[in-house]
């Protein structure tokens, strides 16, 4: 342990003001909204203020930048602290869209999101995210440095996090990964002020924070005062320093500094009174006036910032005309990772007896993208022999082994998906995979992927009832519904090799955070379906024989128990049309014209699925539906499935009952 203690030495005036500066707008910002947390505003300043105009290496005019430093605010709930820090150091935040901090349309929404503020380099707010993120993004940093070289790609990460990023499990599973893998480049800055929302830190939390991440291979270091720059900035120098360990710098701040309520849980997530707010600015000697800010105090924030950087951004364009021809189109498909990337040549060979399971398929398509896409990097929570998300002509990734692309995440999936996230913002293609049940892990950092429109694969397998033994806690049942529900997210089921193949395909060039769900059992490849077809969503894998009379919609292996229903309806003359909808998602995407012309009104439809009915009812209705609404049950696949009537015979003959109703 290093103890940095205060010393007496007058604190640099300069910093001082842009830091008051910082708080008065902050708290000014809450004010106007009437919503947000002053708290963090006027604790944690000093700490983010000394890490722009000290240490952090951005582009202010290009928030992008593929070598900048990363922070994330993983307290989010402090987004007026970044706004405010992000406007006096320059970046492009009128002062308008100051004044409509937590306003609808805004760009200064209540909490930080990704895409939508200059500056902000992750989306934030459910505490623990960032601070799990953070290790993706740091383990990309060595990956790429390594693969270009430390001229071109060479960057710290840093955290700003709170008790309660702290105390969220998935921070515990991520710090262990980050620890495991040497990730030194990791800087966390522990805003550390014994208060939560509900009151004083002791009532729930009294862990040893430097024996926890000392015991994960971390090192940890001690700001007494953090009002102290100096002793801040002292503290960010050392960990740079450090060559095999990620650093957690934990800061003795007060919550809410100055306010009447400082050191308390009334100043975490209200606005300040009027009364209060006068006073605060008297202390820091800022005029009363709201949002009157220094403009030589702001000056100062940005001279700071792009003297220290400009000579560096210089440099680093010379270091990149350097690189031979071939380094330069990868760096450029690595910084426009949003562009679609069209898989032409894809290797798998379809077996001689024509049946393959999906999550097989899977496994082999992966590995046909890595060996002509540098980029694609991931693995799984344990279970790669099970889901086969494995790269076979590559390390796992580790300290030895940088340039690794199997990533080994133990029974992490918390912090798997986070750090997916995480390799997604570093303009990396992660795959993250687990058996689908699990995905419930994962749902905080399946939402985050969606609502920053991450590049990034979640490989879910064992995707049905039909897991047999395993029984319920391994047979997923809502899932599909849940994950179908969640907005600017595709799912894709495919019901054997040919989709599975068009649904790598359509991830690939939708660029689209997505999920492939896969079986366990080898099920038979139809000739009829289609991989350039899974990118509408749902096309017609069997087309009536006569005139239509009912239409049957199906996904993954059910397809193989749907074919059998169709030929005995058709060969008893039934006008019967199969259509195989492998992601609900992009058939909704589809124009109006094509969705009628698969699915057209006033024709019965039903609906063969192994899993819950709540997704289907846009389609048809519950008296049409072969789904399952209870959980499943422990046994053979055979027997399973004769439980819950999951029988060609039975099926085919209820159809054929409602058809003649």
């Amino acid at each position: 342990m290093l103890n940095i203690n205060k010393k007496e030495d007058m604190e640099d005036v300069d910093l001082k003001r842009i830091i008051d500066n910082i708080r008065a707008l902050g708290i000014d910002m809450i004010n106007e909204a009437k919503s947000g947390h002053p708290g963090i505003v006027l604790g944690a300043a000093p700490i983010i203020a000394t890490l722009y105009a000290n240490h952090l290496k951005v582009n202010q005019e290009d928030d992008k930048w593929i070598n900048r430093d990363r922070f994330i605010l993983s307290a989010g709930h402090g987004s007026a602290l970044l706004y405010s820090t992000l406007f006096m150091s320059g970046y492009d935040i009128p002062f308008e869209e100051i004044k409509k901090f937590r306003k609808i349309d805004s760009i200064t929404p209540g909490h930080p999101e990704y895409g939508v503020t200059k500056g902000v380099d992750m989306t934030t707010g459910p505490l623990g995210q960032g601070f799990a993120t953070s290790v993706g993004i740091a383990l990309s940093e060595r990956y790429l440095r390594n693969y270009f070289g430390e001229d071109i790609i060479n960057y710290y990460t840093y955290v700003l996090c709170g008790d309660g990023d702290l105390m969220e499990g998935m921070s515990y599973e991520a710090a262990s990964i980050a620890g495991h893998l040497n990730l030194n480049k990791l800087i966390v800055l522990y805003d550390s002020n014994n208060v939560t929302l509900d009151g004083d830190l002791n009532t729930s939390f009294n862990e040893n924070i430097k024996q926890r991440f000392e015991s994960m291979n971390w090192n940890y270091l001690y700001v007494e005062d953090g009002e102290n720059t100096d002793k801040i900035d002292e503290a960010i120098n050392i960990a740079k320093q450090f060559t095999s360990k990620p650093t957690i710098i934990e800061i003795k701040t007060v919550i809410g500094k100055y306010s009447k309520y400082e050191g308390t849980c009334k100043v975490h997530g209200s606005p300040l009174e009027e009364e209060d707010i006068i006073n605060i600015k008297e202390k820091l000697d800022i005029r009363e006036i709201p949002f009157a800010i220094s403009q030589e105090a702001q000056n100062s924030m940005k001279d700071r910032i792009y003297t220290r950087n400009g000579r560096l951004i210089r440099n680093w364009i010379e270091k990149v005309n350097q690189l031979d021809d071939k380094k330069k189109k990868e760096l450029e498909l690595l910084t426009n990772n949003k562009n679609p990337i069209r898989l032409i040549d894809i290797n798998y060979e379809f077996p001689e007896d024509g049946k393959d399971s999906t999550r097989n398929v899977s496994g082999k398509v992966l590995n046909s993208i890595a060996e002509s896409y540098p980029f694609l990097i991931g693995g799984s929570a344990d279970v790669s022999k099970s889901t086969m998300a494995r790269l076979t002509n590559t390390q796992v990734n580790s300290n030895q082994y940088p340039l690794g692309r199997n990533i080994n995440f133990g029974i992490r999936e918390s912090a798997m998906g986070a750090i997916g996230n995480g390799i997604a913002l570093s303009n990396l293609t992660p795959f993250v995979s687990t058996f689908f049940s699990f995905s419930d892990y994962l749902k905080g950092s399946l939402r985050l992927s969606a609502l920053m429109d991450l590049p990034i694969i979640y490989v879910f397998s064992h995707d049905s009832i039909t897991v047999g033994e395993d029984g319920p806690t391994h047979q997923p049942i809502e899932q599909l519904a849940g994950l179908r529900a969640l907005p600017n997210f595709d799912t894709y089921r495919p019901a054997d090799a040919n989709e599975t193949i068009g649904s790598y395909k359509a991830i690939l060039e939708l660029r689209k955070p997505a999920a492939i769900i896969l079986g366990r059992n080898k099920v038979k490849i139809e000739e009829k379906t289609n991989s350039s077809e899974v990118i509408k969503g749902a096309y017609i894998v069997e087309k009536e024989r006569k005139e239509l009379e009912g239409i049957i919609i199906t996904s993954g292996e059910e397809l193989e128990l749907t074919m059998k229903v169709y030929e005995v309806l058709q060969e008893k003359g039934y006008g019967i049309r199969v259509i195989s909808m492998p992601s609900m998602s992009r058939f909704e995407k589809q124009n109006k014209e094509y969705k009628e012309e698969i699915i057209p009104k006033g024709i019965k439809t039903f609906v063969i699925e192994r899993s819950a009915s709540l997704s289907w009812y846009k389609y048809t209705t519950e008296e049409y539906m072969f789904t399952i609404d209870t959980f499943g049950k422990s046994g053979n696949k055979s027997d399973v499935d004769k439980h819950f009537g999951f029988i060609p015979e039975l099926i085919q003959i209820e159809i054929e009952r409602k058809l003649n109703n």
